[in-house]
């Protein structure tokens, strides 16, 4: 799967404007950057083709004056210029785990896996009005590990946690804070996140600082309902399942497969793809302080709460269920939806991940230092973007020509050796399917996803290099 030449050109732009301390740097990271954009999945080596401009391009992520900040700087200020001409922006967080197996952890970092990688917790932009249209990366925040953790038996309270100064969990208010900040003048921002954004510290921080929120529920900690008088606590669950449904909507579940973590499994369970009746209701709770936190956190918050849950799940396949806490408004059917629908697009950052590891084969990258590997990050996370755009597009809109994702070769190529046929006038969802279909993809199983185009674009190239093998010997003869 390639860019088209206005993607590649936005990003090698991107770089170009990175402030390198000489603007040869600059123009090379650029010239770099388009090269990837072009061949994501490439190698370096395969995708420059030359060897002085290998060395050069190795030379440039070991540069000292060429930092993570500043190649992604350039990218973040198109974002945040993107953001500010659209009408709403999701401000999508979460944190996901780069690994490098091959690698020394001593020199990368440590994951919990004992393997070698750090943890990127970032955010992601998207245009609401455009269903899910990434913008950008708006904020990035490398966590590195000098020594893998072990974890204590039982659950470690809070009052362990919220005082150590190399906590972790500060990543999420800095991810929320930042990205807020730099978007003050946009006209709505709301921020989405999954459980473990589900804290009472972050969400009386958000609400101090005016940020508009969604984020799940993980605790079933303490609650009352707003709506009725009286001291009584309940849990939030509770709550919850006393709330009356005001509507109800059918909507595709897809497959989750079994992870090799038992605890993963646990939050989300595998089940198979299904159509869902869903029902929504919501109303306002009351939650208090817990023990280990103190003034100037207020002793309660008030907040909005959403839920929804599937009716009449299939046999032996637990029901969906979604808690939601929000400071946007719950009053009407349409608002609920709203909540509801606007959670669900941080779905996307999910896929983003995938782009970034499968498509820009960024955990594929085999540098041995932690600054070379934080350096092709930052140019990696605008061509993600990118990517992740243009796959959107070649689902949604069925006009999109084969050529904005495959070369003219590659669709020759496909015609004679894919697996499924191409029509005269491919579109790019035709191309798509038939890459898909040499990864091994089954129609059955609905759209194909990040891993299925990434081994059939493999299997792609290799029978474009013998193609053009052939070709050339053909002319030999000739």
């Amino acid at each position: 799967m390639k860019l088209s030449a206005d993607a590649v050109a936005r990003v090698s732009g991107q770089m170009s404007r990175a402030e390198l301390d000489d603007p040869r740097r600059s123009r090379r990271l650029a010239r770099f950057s388009a090269k990837m954009a072009a061949a994501p999945t490439s190698s370096i080596p395969h995708a420059l083709e030359d060897d002085a401009e290998v060395q050069a391009a190795y030379r440039l992520v070991n540069n000292r004056r060429v930092t993570f900040e500043r190649v992604l700087a350039p990218h973040i200020e198109a974002t945040v210029e993107s953001a500010r001409a659209v009408r709403e922006t999701l401000l999508v967080h979460d944190t996901t785990d780069c690994s490098f197996p091959t690698l020394d952890p001593e020199e990368i970092g440590y994951l919990q896996t004992g393997k070698a990688g750090f943890r990127l917790h970032f955010t992601l932009a998207l245009d609401w009005a455009r269903w899910r249209r990434p913008l950008g990366v708006i904020h990035a925040e490398p966590v590195f590990r000098s020594k893998r953790r072990r974890r204590k038996r039982g659950k470690v309270s809070g009052a362990e946690t919220v005082g150590r100064a190399d906590s972790e969990f500060g990543r999420w208010w800095r991810g929320l804070k930042n990205s807020g900040e730099q978007l003050a003048g946009c006209e709505r921002v709301v921020h989405v996140a999954d459980r473990e954004s589900d804290s009472y510290e972050l969400m009386f921080q958000a609400l101090d600082a005016k940020q508009d929120f969604i984020f799940r529920v993980r605790v079933d900690r303490r609650s009352r309902n707003a709506a009725v008088a009286g001291p009584d606590w309940s849990t939030v669950k509770e709550i919850a399942a006393g709330c009356e449904g005001i509507l109800e909507r059918e909507v595709a579940l897809s497959r989750r497969k079994k992870k090799s973590a038992p605890g993963m499994n646990k939050a989300h369970p595998p089940r198979k793809a299904r159509m869902a009746r869903l029902q929504f209701a919501a109303t306002a709770v009351v939650i208090p302080r817990p023990r280990y936190l103190h003034d100037p956190v207020p002793a309660t918050l008030q907040l909005n709460l959403v839920r929804v849950v599937e009716l009449d799940p299939p046999q032996g396949e637990p029901p969906v269920e979604w808690l939601l806490y929000t400071t946007l408004p719950i009053t009407t059917k349409e608002q609920v939806a709203d909540v509801v629908d606007k959670y669900r697009a941080r779905w996307t950052i999910e896929e983003f991940n995938a782009a970034l590891k499968t498509g820009c084969a960024y955990e594929e990258r085999e540098f041995e230092s932690r600054d070379a590997l934080l350096v092709m990050l930052a140019m990696s996370l605008p061509i993600a973007c990118e990517l992740l755009w243009l796959r959107s597009r070649a689902r949604t809109d069925p006009s999109l020509p084969a050529t904005d994702v495959l070369t003219p070769v590659q669709l020759d190529v496909l015609r004679a050796l894919g697996k499924r046929k191409l029509p005269p006038q491919p579109t790019a969802q035709d191309a798509l399917l038939a890459v898909a279909g040499l990864g091994g993809h089954l129609k059955r199983n609905g759209p194909p996803g990040w891993v299925v185009l990434y081994r059939g674009m493999q299997k792609l190239k290799a029978y474009e290099t013998g193609w053009a093998a052939a070709q050339r010997a053909a002319r030999r003869r000739s």
